[in-house]
């Protein structure tokens, strides 16, 4: 009839979600990602195992000096890293060897340094001033010094020019650095005696020259130019007697450069010099 409600009951729709069984999250790929490291990993060590004696000490040299500022850790990975030569991936003849390679560091460089003076002995270059060659081992390398004596001068008075017996004892040195593949550091020192008033020469530019003429003499001689890690003028500043203008301060040194003395050289080991008075030359 017009006019007459109705109620309606409201009708319900229930609407399921059917789950088709879908994925199971993502550890699985945290799973096979993990299988695959390992793989690769196992891979990398059977690779390393089947590799020569002298690949293997370059590996684990790299593992505890990756950045190869020790420079005798790199092994055969590393070439140059931060002005630093590796000194096991420089080979300067069939018989090269390396300070600190293995063992114990100061006993290498002992052994070193007792080359050194054995060959100073038998060669006869070096035997005409063996009163005047010191051979000393620290922490930075072993350190070999020709100075001047009272008699044998080794360079003109206030020259850098050198004499014709330095010239050849340093040529015979060449040929033995070379087969030492480790840096050198080259040293110029001079005595006390200063230029004249008003001379644009001082005993700093003196010393720096001397050693700059050294390194020329040593190369002569077969040292690598690339093995020589720095050249040092140290005028008068660290006499080696006790008279700052004693001339036999006036030397030239030579530093086969260890693991420390390297780390010293490139500035990641400080170091505070002692301050030595005297003047100029």
């Amino acid at each position: 009839m017009a006019g007459e409600h109705h109620d309606e009951a409201p009708v319900i729709r229930i609407v399921k979600k059917i789950s088709h069984g879908g994925h199971h999250g993502g550890a699985w790929k945290v799973a096979y990602a993990d299988f695959v490291t390992a793989m690769m990993a196992l891979f990398i060590v059977l690779w390393i195992l089947g590799q020569s004696e002298e690949t293997k000490q370059g590996i684990a040299g790299y593992f505890r000096d990756p950045s190869g500022v020790g420079g005798f850790g790199a092994g055969a990975l590393g070439k140059q890293s931060r002005m630093t030569m590796s000194s096991q991936t420089t080979n300067h003849g069939a018989d090269a060897t390396v300070l600190d390679m293995k063992g114990d560091p100061l006993q290498q460089l002992e052994k070193e340094a007792d080359k050194l003076k054995e060959m100073i002995e038998q060669q006869p270059d070096l035997k005409a001033l063996s009163g005047q060659i010191s051979v000393e081992v620290t922490p930075e390398g072993v350190r070999v010094e020709i100075n001047e004596s009272e008699k044998a001068a080794l360079f003109e008075s206030g020259s850098a020019k050198l004499s014709s017996k330095l010239t050849q004892a340093l040529s015979v040195l060449g040929a033995e650095y070379r087969k030492v593949s480790s840096m050198v550091v080259i040293e110029g020192h001079t005595d006390s005696a200063p230029y004249a008033p008003g001379s644009t020469m001082t005993n700093w530019e003196l010393s720096t020259q001397r050693a700059m003429e050294a390194r020329r003499a040593l190369m002569d001689g077969g040292l690598p130019e690339q093995q020589v890690y720095m050249i040092r003028g140290f005028a008068d500043r660290r006499p080696r007697f006790d008279n700052a203008s004693d001339p036999r301060n006036r030397r030239i040194s030579m530093l086969l450069l260890s693991p420390e003395g390297l780390r010293i050289a490139s500035g990641q080991t400080h170091v505070v010099a002692p301050v030595a008075g005297g003047g100029a030359k």
